[in-house]
This record gives structure tokens, C-alpha cells and sequence, in this order.
């Protein structure tokens, strides 16, 4: 019988139904994959449009907003009486860009690029960013005067305002113009003989980040009209040649992104699975209908043993190599080509020496030893890729031997660069500081050592132990990104004013320290440091915000302070709290008698934490009176400390150190509720004024502790007054702002403290809700000695009078300064002349003599 023929014959009987079935099975696979695809295309399709429409809403929804808002802003001010009187005839310039009515304040707060008065056609007044200028208003904008104030004057209502787009130096704005008109009962006016005041808002990059971000939508722009890519969500700005566009998320496109990687695979693991069942199905017909002979079998069994010999190989990380006795290569698997990018062609017959390199022995001797002793060896050896890139592998070899002789050498390479890398991370991290890079505590110590080690042998250092000033407030109101980025800054300055012989690093927190070589003399440090606060102390800018800090120094000398590194960093850090209690912004140099000053500080704080606790503090009070000095209109709480060794200490001798360790907190809590239940006993509904830390105003919930203080008191809210400082706004604008409107919401009276020693201006008094301000009792003290002190108070009087504030004069201690304040008009007045701070039992008859002199008539102002 011929078995080749039944061997061949003998599968086609079954072959057909095997290919039909599988061909069926194909089909409905590549259906049921065609349906998936096309269900998600069509999926994603949609979402897409769900946002198209969506981000054209929103966009649309953000410009109408703040149209809206532009309009009610720019009515407030045309509809007012006194913005007719100083803009509709000739422009009262003091008034309006001096006094910042209508002037700088309109772009730096309220973000105004352009101020226009225009009376016909002609423009009387005009600020551009700020800045008063000449020029006409068409000169900046792109709108025609003639048309816009016509269309102002000739509305049914002239306190209504009217907008539209316009191109202001050449970039797309929005213009929104009004009549100035009187809101009081004149007569009315002629709509023709009215000014227009115009407000410019120019869409900055800036400004249209802060929309998109209040709307949720991504990469709000401008774009030109003519460069529009077709499908992008855009609101055209009529008459501007310009269109706002954002960018799409296109959830659709994610989807497909998301879906199609894994679907694929599963896809691809279904087709090999099926292919495998097809092979499976293939082979098993195979050996049901022919008889294969035992060297057919033996060969499909070879075969697959080298495929899947080939699949490890070429699946795993490594690279196989093999070499000859003259170290030629002979064989590379495939994964080299994938590791190193070269082809094993271009490395054939090179010898391995060629390829790869160790540093701390010759590859020939290595393998030489291998022979020698016919074992297992690793070596880490380094090569070039073929971009040029150093990588370093482990290698692996064993000889190939036979009949005792070695013909070669086989072996694999393991790719650990990454692992190396990460290794010198580590050693890196564990001497360096994960946010700026600089060298920690770790890396300072080991260069101290190194620095100091031949002792007066050594060249002489200089230590600077340097700790940010106003750190913390910018890290708790703007949150940690700011914190990092002022760390960030702080570091590149550090290493601008340093050389590269000296060492810069950062021990944690807001402190550095700086290792200066061969800086000894008193007058070469005091240069460096003085350059070095200058810069720190330029202003920072984060995120539309400008920031500014300071520093203190405390500075440590090896040749005087000794060679050990602890004991030069503790000198240091003793300076550092000198420098800091000198007033900060400066610098201390260590001496013997800090370490008294030291532990005096460090009792003071522990004696301070132990009175919060025994509840050694007392409240005394004085008494505010009418200008006329005799009836009392509200009552001062001041906080002393009854201290059990110094006696009554006042707030000068402790406050700072409680601001500065955070027991400012507790101990202003503690204040409120007493003054408020203290209130409660006083006779009528007389007012307790409360002073609040800045400190305390940033690292507190103020609002909620004024609340529990009013709830648990019973206290009204109408009769507590808070004071102020305006060191409070300089911290944090917009926090303070929303804290006082929330304080106002509570019912308590807001004054401004220590008013016209710092930055205090009608901008404050503008913004922000308070009810009075307190002129500073220095002012008060020199009004008499023919300085310009008593007219800087008549002013002050004159402008609390004109806003409606209540003007209070404190530090009041002689019979001419109330003469003068009476002839002057002030409302209050406080101070010795009329009664120093008593506690709670002598003030009862202060308080019940002014009710009986004066019973109550009306409010109080």
C-alpha cells in the first residue's frame, strides 16, 4: 500500500465542514467587532456634540455676564450726584485722579483699562491703565464717538447703559458707556447736555483665564476670524474682526482613546485565542483522519520546542549573547536590536570588548577567569546606544565546553539603567532637598565636618542662619503652590548673591543657612547682608499676585565660635531669634549674652502658656466719650496679664510672643467672651470695643469666634465693636475683604485702628465696610506744637465726615488738645485727660454717672 498517498488523502474528508465551520465563526467575529466599533464611533460622536453645544453655551453665557456686570458697575458711578457735580461741566481733576474717585484705582482693583468723559465728541478726561492722559479716545479705540454718545443721550432712560464691542489699542475690549447724571431731586436734566462716562475692558489673556476658570471653560482666547478652525466653539465680538473661543475637551475623542487601547488587546487576545482553537480544531482533524508517521510527529514536536525557545528569548528583557574563544560575536537575540537599537548584524564578528566596557576590570580578564574557574559570574558593564545615550547593563556568561575544551562563551545582559539612576536619586534626595534641590540638614552637617576638620588650621567660614519674614500668612491665605514657588524663588536669589565656592541650604520650613569661605571681617559680612535682605526683599509674583517678604539673619564666625559644626549652627540660630526680636529685616551677629536673653524668652513663652491655663489674664477698660467730654458713648477692652512674679504686665510686654507662637489664638478667644459678658452687666446698651491681632485675624476663623463669642455671651451683636488695624488688608486684600463683609453680616460695628500711619486711603475706606476710624494718638499729641499735625486731623475729620464714618481721636491727655478737637468737630474722643483704663468694678460708676447725666437720645453714630 503507498502510505504517502492515504496520508494525504485521508484529511480531505473532513477538511471542508472543518474550514466552513471556521469560516462562520470568523464571520460572526468580525460582525460582532464592526457593531462594537460602529456603537462607540457613534457614541463619541455624540458626546462630542454635547460639548460643542455645551462650551458655546457657557462661553456665550461668561461674555453676557460680564457685560452685565460692566453695566451695573459703570451705573453706579454716572448715576450719581457727585460724579456730576466734579465730571459734567469742566473735569474736577483732584477729585476725580488725585482723590481716586475715577482714577488709578479704577484699573488697579477693579481692572479698568480705560476711562473715558467724553462731552460731544471730544474727550475732557481720559486715564489708560491708571495712568492720566491727553489724548482723545479715539486715539485708543476703534468705536466712533459721534454714533455711541447719540445713542447714550437719545435712550428713554438716560441712567440706563449701554455696550458693545470695540478694539482698544488694537486688541478686542468691552466698551460700556453711560450719562453722568444727578441721582438726587434736581430738576431734570437735558439728555444733550450731559457727559458720557465710558469704561474700557480690554480681554486680556489674564482677564479670560479668570472667566474661563469662573465657567469652567479650557484655554479661553481670542482668536481672528479669519484663522477660526472650523468646529471650535466661538462668540463672535461684532465690529472687532475677533471671536472668543475655548478649547473642546471632546469627552468623545477621550472615550475612543480610552476604549480602543484595551479593546484591541482584548480583541487581539480573542483573535489569538480563536486562532489557537482554530489550530487546535486543524491539528485534532488532522489526527483523526490521517495517520502521521512517527518522524512527521517528532518534527512538529522540534519545531515548536524552538518556537517557543525563540518566543522566551525574545519576550524577555535581556539579550542573549554568544562569542567565540577569540571573543567574536557569534549570536544576538532579537531583544538587542530593541534594547540598543543597533541590529545584531552591524555587531557580528566585533569583538565584545568593542561593545561593552567596565571600568573596574578588562572583559578579557573577566572571561578569562571564567574559564579558570568554569562558574556562573555577573559583571556590570556599560555601552553607547545607538543615539549616543551611556547605559548600564549586568552581565552574565558561562563557558561553552566540550570535551573539556572552551569554544566560546554564552551569556545575557540585563539593562539597569533605570535602576542605577534611581539609586543615585536616593543617595541625592537623602542629601538634598526634594523642593529646591539644595543641600538639608544631612549634606550641612557632613560639609561642615569636612570644612572644619583641621580646626584653626581651617580657612574661616561664615555661618548665616536666615528665616523668611511674612512667610507663613502668604502660605496659609494662598495655599502651598504659593508657598513652593516663594521657596523657589527665595533659593535662586540665594544662589545669585552667593559665590560658588560657598554653600546655600535649606534646613526645612522657611529657614536657610549659607556657608560663606573666607568672609571674617565685620564690614565685608555687614555688606553682604545688606545686599542680600535687598533682594529678598523685592517682590515676588505668583499667579496675579505680588508678593513680599523679608528675612532675618543670624550670623555665627568659625574663628570665634568655635570648630564644631553643632555648636556653630546653635550660635547661628541664637543670632537668627535676636535678629527677629531686633524688629526683623535685619541682622544679629551671635555673642555670649544672646543665650541669657535665650532662656528669658523661652520662660517668658512657658510662663504665657501656663497663664492661659490658671486664667491669669484681667480685662481693664476705658471709657470713649462724646467730643464734649462728658458723656461716655462706648468702652475700650484692653487685655493685661497679672503675672505672679512681675506684676500687672501690659499687652506691649507679651502680645508679640503670643503672636509669634500662636497663642495669640486662644488668648484673643478668650478676650471677646470676656468683654462680651462683661458688657452684659453694664447699665443700658452701652458698646464694648474689641482690638483684633492681624495675627490672629490670619490664623483664625475670626467669624466663627466673634459668633460663639456673641452666642455663648448673649451679647447683641450691635453692641460689640471690632478694631482693626490695616496691616489686616496688606496681608491678604481679598480674604480681609471677605471676611469683614462676613463680620458685618454678624451685626458688629467695624472701626479702622492707628488711621494715617501707614497705608490707609480712600480706597479702604471705600471697600471695605467700616462704620469709624480712630486717628492716631500721635497725631493728636503734636497737634499743638505748629506742625502741619492739626490740619493732617481736620483732614481726617472732614473725609470720616464725608463718607459717614464716625471719627474717633485717641491719646487725648490735655485740656487744648479736646479744645481743639471741639472746634474741629469731632465725634469721639478717648484718652487720659478724660479717663484712664480701669477694670470692670471702677468703671460701673463712670458708667452709671454719664447715664444719669446724659440718659440715652437716639443711636449712636
Amino acid at each position: 500500500m503507498d502510505l504517502t498517498a492515504v496520508t494525504t488523502a485521508a484529511p480531505a474528508r473532513h477538511t471542508p465542514i472543518t474550514r466552513n465551520l471556521m469560516l462562520v465563526i470568523g464571520l460572526l467575529f468580525m460582525v460582532g467587532v464592526l457593531i462594537a466599533l460602529m456603537a462607540l464611533f457613534s457614541i463619541a460622536a455624540r458626546l462630542d456634540a454635547e460639548d460643542l453645544s455645551k462650551t458655546t453655551f457657557y462661553t456665550q453665557r461668561a461674555l453676557e455676564n460680564r457685560i452685565t456686570a460692566s453695566k451695573n458697575y459703570i451705573a453706579s458711578y454716572a448715576n450719581w450726584t457727585t460724579a456730576y457735580d466734579h465730571l459734567n461741566d469742566k473735569v474736577d481733576v483732584q477729585w476725580a485722579y488725585v482723590d481716586q474717585n475715577v482714577g488709578k484705582t479704577l484699573f488697579t482693583i477693579d481692572h479698568y483699562d480705560g476711562v473715558f468723559v467724553i462731552d460731544g465728541q471730544r474727550s475732557k478726561y481720559a486715564t489708560v491703565r491708571g495712568l492720566l492722559v491727553q489724548d482723545q479716545a479715539t486715539t485708543y479705540l476703534s468705536t466712533s464717538m459721534a454714533p455711541l454718545i447719540d445713542e447714550v443721550q437719545s435712550q428713554e432712560s438716560l441712567i440706563e447703559p449701554v455696550s458693545r464691542y470695540t478694539l482698544f489699542e488694537g486688541k478686542p475690549a468691552l466698551l460700556t458707556a453711560a450719562a453722568i447724571v444727578p441721582n438726587d431731586e434736581r430738576p431734570a436734566v437735558d439728555p444733550k447736555s450731559t457727559s458720557v462716562l465710558i469704561y474700557v475692558d480690554q480681554l486680556t489673556p489674564e482677564k479670560l483665564k479668570t472667566l474661563g476658570a469662573d465657567y469652567g471653560l479650557n484655554d479661553l482666547s481670542l482668536t481672528a476670524d479669519d484663522a477660526m478652525v472650523p468646529g471650535q466653539p466661538a462668540v463672535a465680538l461684532t465690529g472687532t474682526g475677533y471671536s472668543l473661543v475655548s478649547r473642546l475637551e471632546r469627552p468623545g475623542h477621550e472615550l475612543l482613546w480610552s476604549l480602543l487601547p484595551p479593546l484591541g488587546g482584548a480583541l487581539l487576545i480573542l483573535a489569538l485565542l480563536t486562532a489557537y482553537f482554530f489550530r487546535y480544531v486543524l491539528r485534532t482533524s488532522g489526527h483523526v483522519d490521517a495517520s502521521y508517521t512517527s518522524l512527521d510527529l517528532s518534527n512538529q514536536a522540534l519545531e515548536a520546542s524552538e518556537e517557543r525557545f525563540r518566543a522566551v528569548a525574545e519576550a524577555a528583557s535581556d539579550w542573549i549573547w554568544e562569542i567565540d574563544d577569540q571573543h567574536c560575536i557569534t549570536y544576538l537575540s532579537g531583544r538587542f536590536s530593541t534594547v540598543t537599537g543597533f541590529s545584531d548584524q552591524q555587531w557580528l564578528g566585533q569583538n565584545i570588548g568593542q561593545l561593552l566596557n567596565c571600568d573596574t576590570t578588562p572583559l578579557s580578564l573577566w572571561l578569562n577567569k571564567l574559564d579558570e574557574e568554569q562558574a556562573v559570574s555577573h559583571l556590570r558593564c556599560s555601552y553607547r546606544d545607538q543615539s549616543g545615550q551611556q547605559r548600564v547593563c549586568r552581565v552574565s556568561a558561562r563557558p561553552i565546553q566540550s570535551k573539556g575544551a572552551v569554544l566560546g562563551f554564552r551569556g545575557t545582559a540585563t539593562d539597569i539603567t533605570d535602576e542605577v539612576a534611581a539609586h543615585a536619586q536616593i543617595q541625592h534626595l537623602s542629601m538634598h532637598d526634594a523642593l529646591t534641590g539644595l543641600p538639608n540638614r544631612n549634606k550641612l552637617a557632613r560639609y561642615l565636618e569636612d570644612a572644619l576638620a583641621l580646626k584653626e588650621q581651617s580657612a574661616a567660614l561664615t555661618l548665616l542662619m536666615i528665616d523668611l519674614d511674612n512667610f507663613k500668612p502668604i502660605n496659609d491665605s494662598l495655599g502651598h503652590p504659593a508657598g513652593d514657588a516663594v521657596l523657589l524663588e527665595v533659593a535662586i536669589r540665594l544662589h545669585e548673591c552667593t559665590r560658588d565656592i560657598d554653600l546655600v541650604a535649606r534646613l526645612g520650613g522657611d529657614e536657610f543657612v549659607l556657608v560663606l569661605h573666607g568672609m571674617d571681617s565685620h564690614a565685608e559680612i555687614d555688606r553682604f547682608c545688606e545686599r542680600l535682605l535687598d533682594s529678598l526683599h523685592q517682590p515676588i509674583h505668583y499667579d496675579h499676585h505680588t508678593l513680599h517678604i523679608g528675612a532675618s539673619i543670624g550670623v555665627a564666625l568659625s574663628r570665634r565660635q568655635g570648630h564644631l559644626p553643632e555648636e556653630l549652627i546653635r550660635c547661628a540660630d541664637i543670632a537668627l531669634y535676636q535678629a527677629k526680636s531686633n524688629g526683623k529685616k535685619t541682622w544679629c551677629y551671635f555673642a555670649a549674652h544672646m543665650n541669657d536673653q535665650i532662656q528669658h524668652r523661652r520662660q517668658l513663652e512657658s510662663d504665657l502658656r501656663q497663664a492661659i491655663k490658671n486664667n491669669e489674664f484681667v480685662m481693664h477698660y476705658q471709657p470713649r466719650y462724646h467730643v464734649d467730654g462728658k458723656q461716655i458713648v462706648s468702652v475700650e477692652a484692653l487685655l493685661r496679664w497679672q503675672h505672679p512674679v512681675q506684676g500687672l504686665l501690659n499687652p506691649d510686654a507679651f502680645i508679640p510672643l503670643a503672636e509669634q507662637t500662636d497663642l495669640i489664638v486662644p488668648l484673643g478667644r478668650w478676650v471677646l467672651r470676656e468683654a462680651c459678658e462683661t458688657a452684659l452687666t453694664w447699665p443700658g446698651a452701652m458698646m464694648v470695643s474689641v482690638n483684633l491681632s492681624p495675627v490672629q485675624f490670619a490664623r483664625s476663623d475670626v467669624i466663627e469666634d466673634v459668633r460663639e463669642a456673641l452666642i455663648q455671651s448673649r451679647l447683641p451683636a450691635s453692641r460689640l465693636e471690632l478694631e482693626i488695624t490695616e496691616n489686616v488688608m496688606l496681608i491678604d486684600v481679598d480674604g480681609a475683604l471677605a471676611t469683614m463683609n462676613a463680620l458685618k453680616e454678624l451685626g458688629v460695628r467695624l472701626n479702622m485702628d492707628d488711621f494715617g500711619t501707614g497705608y490707609s486711603s480712600l480706597g479702604y475706606l471705600r471697600t471695605y465696610p467700616f462704620d469709624g476710624i480712630k486717628i492716631d494718638k500721635r497725631f493728636i499729641a503734636s497737634m499743638s506744637s505748629g506742625s502741619n499735625d492739626r490740619a493732617v486731623v481736620q483732614a481726617i475729620i472732614n473725609l470720616g465726615k464725608a463718607m459717614g464714618l464716625t471719627v474717633t481721636a485717641e491719646g487725648v491727655e490735655t485740656l487744648e488738645q479736646l479744645d481743639f478737637l471741639i472746634s474741629d468737630q469731632c465725634h469721639e474722643v478717648q484718652g487720659f485727660y478724660l479717663s484712664r483704663p480701669v477694670d470692670k468694678f471702677a468703671l460701673l460708676p463712670l458708667l452709671k454717672a454719664s447715664r444719669d447725666d446724659f440718659p440715652p437720645q437716639g443711636t449712636h453714630l
